[in-house]
Formats: C-alpha cells, sequence, structure tokens
C-alpha cells in the first residue's frame, strides 16, 4: 500500500526491564555453550515480577511525552500482544488509556503475534487517513514472555519481555511512513497450533513452539518452510520499497526480529541487504521481545546516532498464521530525546 496522505510516527517510546547474560546462563548450567556461539546472543531481558500492562502504559507514556500529547488528544489506541497480557475478557488498552490520564479514544487490541505493532501500524495508517479522519493514533505492544515460554531453550531466539509505543499522527512527525504490506502464507497456519485440540483450550502453562512448530516441518522438505516465510517477506519487502519510490539500494537499516544471526541474514539476504544494515548488534543483547523488537529498534537506532535525515528504514515482522508485514519509513528528523539510560546490570534469570 503507496501511502501518499501523511502520516507520520511522532514519537516512540520503550520500557526495557534489566538483561539477563546469556555467559551467566551457561556458566550456571541453564544455556547450552554450543547455543551461545552458534546463535550469537548474547543477552535477552527478564521483566521480574513486572506486568505487560505496566510495561505497555510506561512506554506510551515516555511516546507521549515526547510527543508533548495528552491521553485526551488519542482518536485510538491499539495493543499488540503475543500472549494474554492479563486476566481473560479484560482490555488492556483500556487500563493504558486510564493510567495515561484518561480521554475518549477507542481501543483496540491485536493478537495476530509477533509482527502485531505493525498490523497495528497498518490498521492505523487507514484511520489516519480514511473516512474516520483520525490525527493521532497510540500503538503498545508488551508481553511478559516468561510466562509463557522457556527463557533458555535450544532454539534460534531467546525469549524478552518489553513493552513499545509509537505515536502516529496525520499532522508531522520524525518519520513518514511511506509504505506498509502484509501477506499470509496459511499453509504454515499449523505452526502455533501444533496438534493441540481447538476447543476447548487447554489449561494456561509454558508453550512448547518447538513441538508445535515440529507438527508441520516434519512433514515438510528440509528448509521448505524457511522459504515459504523469506519468500513471502522478500514478495512485501520488494512491493513496499517499489511503492515507497525508492530502490533497495536506497534502505540505510531493515530491522527484523532479534533472532540468530544467520537466521536474520539469511531473511535480509533476500532482499539484497547485510546483517550490517540491521539492528542486529543491539538486538542480540535484548531477546525476541514479541511485537516490541522493531519499535524499541527504531527507538535505539534513533538514540544512538544510527539515523539521519533522508535515511529509509525496512520495518519487517512475521507471526502466527503465517503473516508478515513489511513498512518503509522516511526519516524526516532526528529527536533530541535524552540520551538512553546505561545498560542495567546484568540478573539471573
Amino acid at each position: 500500500m503507496e501511502i501518499r496522505s501523511g502520516v507520520y510516527v511522532r514519537s516512540v517510546g520503550s520500557c526495557l526491564p534489566p538483561r539477563a547474560s546469556t555467559r551467566q546462563a551457561v556458566d550456571e548450567g541453564l544455556y547450552e555453550a554450543d547455543d551461545l556461539e552458534q546463535m550469537g546472543l548474547t543477552g535477552t531481558l527478564v521483566a521480574g515480577d513486572v506486568s505487560p500492562a505496566h510495561m505497555a502504559t510506561a512506554a506510551a507514556a515516555t511516546a507521549l511525552e515526547r510527543a508533548g500529547v495528552t491521553s485526551a488528544e488519542l482518536d485510538c489506541v491499539i495493543h499488540s500482544s503475543v500472549f494474554q497480557p492479563g486476566p481473560d475478557g479484560w482490555s488492556l488498552p483500556g487500563y493504558t488509556l486510564r493510567e495515561l490520564g484518561g480521554g475518549k479514544a477507542s481501543v483496540i487490541e491485536l493478537r495476530t503475534g509477533c509482527s502485531g505493532m505493525l498490523s497495528a501500524m497498518e490498521l492505523a495508517v487507514g484511520q489516519l487517513t480514511g473516512a474516520q479522519g483520525h490525527t493521532s493514533v497510540l500503538l503498545t505492544a508488551a508481553d511478559h514472555m516468561g510466562v509463557w515460554l522457556k527463557r533458555w531453550p535450544s532454539d534460534v531466539y531467546l525469549p524478552g519481555d518489553a513493552g513499545s509505543a509509537l505515536l502516529l499522527s496525520s499532522v508531522g512527525g520524525f518519520a513518514r511512513v511511506r509504505s506498509i504490506n502484509s501477506g499470509t502464507v496459511p499453509q504454515l497456519e499449523r505452526m502455533n497450533r501444533g496438534d493441540e485440540p481447538l476447543h476447548p483450550p487447554g489449561p494456561r502453562g509454558l508453550v512448547d513452539l518447538r513441538a508445535r512448530h515440529a507438527s508441520v516441518t516434519e512433514h515438510m522438505a528440509e528448509r521448505e518452510a524457511a522459504n515459504l516465510m523469506a519468500g513471502l517477506n522478500t514478495e512485501l519487502a520488494e512491493l513496499s520499497i517499489a511503492e515507497a519510490g525508492i530502490k533497495t539500494s536506497d534502505i540505510s537499516r531493515v530491522v527484523y526480529h532479534n533472532m540468530a544471526g544467520f537466521i536474520v541474514e539469511f531473511f535480509l539476504s533476500q532482499i539484497g541487504a547485510t546483517l550490517e544494515q540491521s539492528a542486529w548488534e543491539f538486538g542480540r543483547t535484548v531477546g525476541h521481545m514479541g511485537c516490541s523488537d522493531q519499535a524499541v529498534a527504531l527507538e535505539h537506532l534513533l538514540l544512538t546516532d544510527g539515523l539521519a535525515p533522508g535515511d529509509h528504514v525496512m520495518l519487517c515482522g512475521a507471526s502466527a498464521g503465517f503473516a508478515t508485514v513489511c513498512a518503509v519509513l522516511e526519516i524526516l528528523d532526528v529527536p533530541s530525546w535524552p540520551a538512553p539510560a546505561p545498560a542495567p546490570t546484568p540478573v539471573a534469570a
């Protein structure tokens, strides 16, 4: 979708818990030394007793403060998460709006998996350019992965906890959303369901995603699933680049999920990008934060002089379904927000 009307990212915020070191996890017998070498992941964020609601609200408060906007000025709040963020049947975005000071914004909650923040962006584009005539939409995301997943799996990512927020606007911001596209590979839907019954749902507890994935991939040719995922990501990335009116060589940064280096490198190579163009050096330290990877990486690049006016940034995400979203941002200005706080002291998981 080429975005001809003005849709801007006005601000971004995050809530990042303390970091746990993979080296320390190896020393404590929690993580395999071979995985440390193969995956290249150096840490992940651990929220402890901090709730997804707290992380989402804290990130949103930062985004509003940076934009000089109050909650009463918001037209909509869209929250995304991979897992249920609190009591069943409860609205986290309604809670966030109340905690921020209230207002009359509509609230929406998305559960589309790890690309949720980008799916919310696509939805917000329609609100900001269409019949609703919105001028300010707040996107939030948060997950406490440790409640649902083993913290130190032998896998291509480490679950990380975080909250994030993006404030989208039709009146201006530091980046313009030039294009965004999404699609699905439905034959991979079962990867996040496995052999579990659809009804009634099983009891809450740790989710074995590797077993669920194996129920699909063991019946496929080697790398077939990966190639299907990469094929859709490439198609959407190339379409988004073309609709942004630029070439692949004009992309300064590509942000993908925080996974093992060889995974990120594989997906980027399909669109002619390199690992050096990504935010992986940062992402490898914080873990895969569900829906928050892209927003947190964007904030990190802004705060550490990783971007400049005129740069184009591609944000790519994928999730259960199997759904994929790609967006292209044009950096118009680098905000003069305070420098990030020093990295937290590593903690045990």
